[in-house]
């Protein structure tokens, strides 16, 4: 289960601003994103999923014209 959840950190923690439903005790994994570059990351995700399958697209020439494909759209 992979859940995005949003805190503040206070005083050496991490507090989350909403009730998580986790057992005590429980050991996560963190990936801190600071509010500030969560913009960045939505849209790191949003190119990368227009790219999402070119492997399977019929394309043969790939590799020789990567730079048109990729950043030329």
């Amino acid at each position: 289960m992979t859940k995005t959840i949003v805190a503040v950190y206070e005083d050496g923690m991490f507090k989350p601003l909403q009730k998580i439903d986790l057992p005590e005790h429980k050991h996560v994994h963190l990936v801190v994103i600071p509010e500030e570059e969560e913009g960045l990351l939505e849209l790191q995700k949003k190119e990368l999923s227009s790219i999402t399958g070119i492997g399977e697209s019929g394309i043969s020439d790939v590799s020789r014209r990567h730079d048109q494909y990729i950043y030329e759209g």
